[in-house]
């Protein structure tokens, strides 16, 4: 495991919210793009009003704008100071308590290094401002309490389309150009601004009332439809969860090239990476809804109620994560419910246990962009499924509305949320989430249970293995037991989490470290149903019995049940367990919990685990084929690879894509020419070649260096120049005669222009952990334009420091113990059968 770092930096410190003499009522934008000298031509009337008497300055956020002129509404020059990161205003007198004035700034934002982006191919400009980059195209009171409505006008080329927030309410074309002016009437922060210019295609989404509509570059229309055309139905889910109607006049979605973010949901005018538009081909296994979904939720959390300061952003990106998973249930049922809550919870996880552990809401960071990671998005939407399950949906609902309702266009806090809760259903969560929201970390949970035929009581003992101190008590909770006297016969799709036919629920009180209860049951229960919601925010690893655990992974209705059934049974040596697991992979109905016993086979080496596997390889699902193909890696055999060699003509991109790196792991004489020719292959985002580099790493084959670093070239295509520099990482830690042209490939992608390359170039660094690279890193932790960059190169220098101590042997080692495990369980397989039972 890798060792966690400090959350807080080194110059980390605490942050608060600004101090206030005036709040913003009214933006009016008159903006022109010039794309030949890459300068926005702004000109924007802000319309403030006193809170107290006195103020006789204003200081806007304005970082590296030109400012041409400040005057008053009636074109009375007004006196100001300009700096490279704030305009001061001078009022001709101070103002009265509730006094509104309004003041004119015209300015330029030339060849802006963040908030406003201009994109030579295609010809495109479009502005991103969260967390603090509105102020970088627009000087204006850059924090996310300030809210105020705006109008936007835009001037562009003819043939160009703009976008901004609201209502489209005029399109005029003149000798001049294209005018475009939008109105949002209801508040909302600067960080949700937005501009957009290119050449787009727009599609109308007619199917109800509200104007909806997306735009895509020309050509792209069915792509578009692929990926947005479900947004109509989320509108209408979501309204009805919340019982709150979509809040705005309008809804567009604008696909955009090189955007560094997935999507933006910049108040009813959403933009998203053009590389979620995909063909029919990806569209058998990849969907763009949950992104669809994530930023159409933040219409209303995050755009309507607003987080009052940075440190609370959770309510913003926890819910709108949350809400990905609300519409996989409306879509799709309980169990891609669950199976998405189960996903969240793993990405929350593995930060935690390998990044560093933080509780949701923390004011101590150097940038506010830091605090964007997987505890904000995915520990707060695991807090809010837990609370569905402490509430039950109907009550959870009826919280939200209140919630939504009494801070609409309004900025709140974590306390505002608990009120409503309290306000609308009598619960007092104050300690739900103190220990939620305010603690860091998680249960990890050890449940081993037994049966008592004399007494007629099964004894459940739950033990939290984490850390336990003064300063870390044990968590307290309720977890919900359901006992069958009999065996469902198959699993039940999209059960929900009630009980079963027959089923017997127990609630258990859990808050020490070590807890035992005992159970008064008639008859030895042939099922034990743990947390059958999946509610708890924990890891949890089971010690029942193999005969328990093949029960629950047979029959238990929840399929998170089921993958941890799956997980116990991979780490126990008795033959009906092993059967249980193949029995599994072939019958199991939904592929949620058929990806997780594939993977739990490719741990196992052995040869029943194999024959499971191949013999999966034509699963009907394409996730369930892409999981095998990758659990096949784990065995360096001719057999597999002349497996996975037959799947470079699946439908499915992904399949290949898995089978490639797989192939690579297997070591097989014929890999590395069947990788390198993949390499040409085109498909959807690179995602065949992104595959096949990752092969070329894992095949330590010092011939993989030449095609893996032409791969990185910035004529190639940016998904596979990522996955080039992750895997030459990869292949330099394991061939030292490579390791120098890696070490120097990476720090040359570390001043690509390209956003997306330095973030996977800063991951490879990690990986390669080459401290003739510490200079650069340390270079740009300062250097850096934006502040998730400067971090994760300051971490990466840290975690290059701290992998000096390890012996850099370390890595081969670990590669001589797998082909060690290898050996032994191809010898314990010689004299154990390989067939199950049908």
């Amino acid at each position: 495991m890798t060792e966690r770092l400090p959350f807080a930096l080194p110059g980390a410190r605490p942050h608060y919210g600004p101090d206030r003499s005036v709040r913003v009522e009214h933006l009016d934008l008159h903006l022109r793009p010039d794309f030949a000298t890459k300068t926005l031509h702004g000109e924007v009337t802000t319309r403030v009003r006193a809170i107290e008497g006195g103020a006789r300055t204003l200081r806007l956020d304005a970082v590296d704008l030109t400012i041409d002129t400040v005057r008053d509404v009636n074109g009375a020059g007004l006196a100001f100071t300009a700096t490279s990161k704030h305009l001061t205003i001078e009022l001709p007198a101070a103002l009265a308590a509730d006094e509104a004035v309004s003041f004119v700034v015209a300015y330029r934002a030339i060849e802006p290094r963040r908030g406003l982006y201009f994109i030579d191919q295609p010809r495109q400009a479009w502005t991103q401002s969260q967390d603090t980059d509105a102020r970088a195209w627009v000087p204006c009171f850059d924090h996310p309490s300030e809210k105020a409505t705006t109008t936007t006008t835009i001037v562009v080329e003819p043939g160009h389309f703009a976008l901004g927030n609201g209502a489209l309410t005029s399109r005029t074309e003149s000798a001049d150009g294209v005018t475009f002016r939008y109105e949002q009437a209801v508040p909302h922060a600067t960080y949700l601004l937005t501009m957009v210019v290119g050449v787009f295609s727009e599609i109308e989404q007619a199917r109800t009332p509200l104007p909806i509509a997306y735009y895509v570059e020309p050509g792209r229309e069915a792509d578009g439809e692929r990926s947005f055309g479900r947004t109509p139905d989320m509108i209408e889910t979501f309204g009805a969860a919340l019982g709150v109607p979509y809040p705005y006049a309008r809804y567009s979605q604008i696909a955009v090239a090189d955007f560094i973010f997935g999507g933006m949901e910049n108040t009813s005018a959403t933009t998203q990476t053009d590389r979620t538009l995909h063909d029919e081909r990806a569209h058998l296994d990849f969907s763009s809804e949950p992104l669809v979904a994530h930023e159409l939720a933040h219409q209303w959390f995050g755009d309507l109620v607003t987080c009052r300061d940075w440190s609370q952003a959770w309510l913003n990106e926890g819910f709108a994560t949350y809400f990905e998973t609300v519409w996989a249930e409306a879509s799709r049922g309980w169990d891609e419910y669950q199976r998405d809550v189960f996903e969240i919870v793993g990405r929350y996880l593995d930060e935690d246990g390998e990044r560093y552990s933080r509780p949701i809401v923390c004011n101590v960071y150097r940038d506010p962009i830091e605090l964007f990671d997987r505890h904000l998005y995915e520990k707060g939407a695991a807090v809010l499924h837990m609370l569905r399950g402490e509430l039950g949906w109907e009550r959870m609902r009826r919280a939200l509305r209140r919630y939504i309702e009494e801070n609409a266009a309004r900025s709140v806090e974590t306390i505002d949320l608990v009120r409503a809760i309290e306000q609308s259903t009598g619960r007092n969560v104050r300690e739900f989430f103190a220990q939620w929201i305010d603690r860091a970390g998680h249960p990890e949970l050890e449940i081993r249970a037994s049966w008592n035929g004399e007494r007629s009581a099964l004894t459940l003992e739950v033990e939290q293995k984490q850390a336990i101190d003064a300063s870390r008590p044990p968590y307290v909770f309720d977890l919900d037991l359901g006992l069958l006297a009999v065996q469902p016969d198959g699993v039940a799709r999209d059960a929900g989490d009630g009980p079963a036919a027959g089923e017997q629920r127990v609630r258990i009180h859990v808050a020490r470290a070590l807890e035992s209860f005992v159970i008064a049951v008639a008859a030895k229960p042939a099922l034990i149903r743990i947390d059958p919601g999946a509610y708890l925010l924990c890891t949890m690893t089971y010690d029942l019995g193999t005969e328990w655990h093949t029960a629950a992974l047979r029959g238990d209705p929840s399929p998170v049940a089921r993958i941890r059934a799956a997980q116990a049974l991979g780490k126990d040596d008795a033959r009906s367990a092993h059967e249980a697991l193949v029995a599994a992979l072939r019958d199991e109905p939904f592929w949620g919990v058929a990806v997780e016993i594939a993977a739990v086979l490719g741990r196992a080496r052995s040869a029943y685990a194999r024959e499971a596997l191949l013999g999966a390889l034509a699963h009907p699902h394409p996730k369930v084929r892409r999981a095998v193909a990758d659990a096949l890696g784990t065995y360096h055999e001719a057999e597999v690879a002349s497996a996975l060699l037959n799947r470079r003509s699946d439908e499915s991109y992904f399949v290949v894509a898995a089978a490639l790196t797989a192939l690579g792991k297997t070591r097989d004489p014929r890999a590395f020419d069947a990788l390198a020719a993949a390499l040409g292959e085109r498909s959807w985002n690179e995602t065949i070649a992104a595959g096949a580099v990752r092969g070329l790493a894992e095949l330590g084959d010092a011939r993989a260096l030449e095609p893996l670093v032409a791969a990185t070239r910035a004529d190639r295509a940016e998904p596979l120049r990522r996955a080039a520099l992750g895997a030459l990482a990869r292949l330099g830690t394991r061939i030292d005669s490579v390791r120098t042209a890696a070490a120097e490939a990476l720090e040359r992608a570390l001043d690509d222009p390209s956003y997306l390359v330095r973030l996977s170039t800063y991951a490879a660094t990690e990986t390669l952990a080459d401290a003739r690279l510490l200079p650069a890193l340390d270079r740009l932790a300062t250097a850096e334009s934006d502040g998730r960059l400067r971090r994760d190169a300051a971490e990466a220098a840290m975690r290059i420091r701290g992998a000096a101590k390890t012996p850099p042997e370390l890595v081969r080692l670990r590669d001589e113990v797998d082909r060690l495990r290898d050996d032994l369980n191809r010898l314990r397989d010689r004299d154990r059968p390989t067939t199950v039972p049908a």
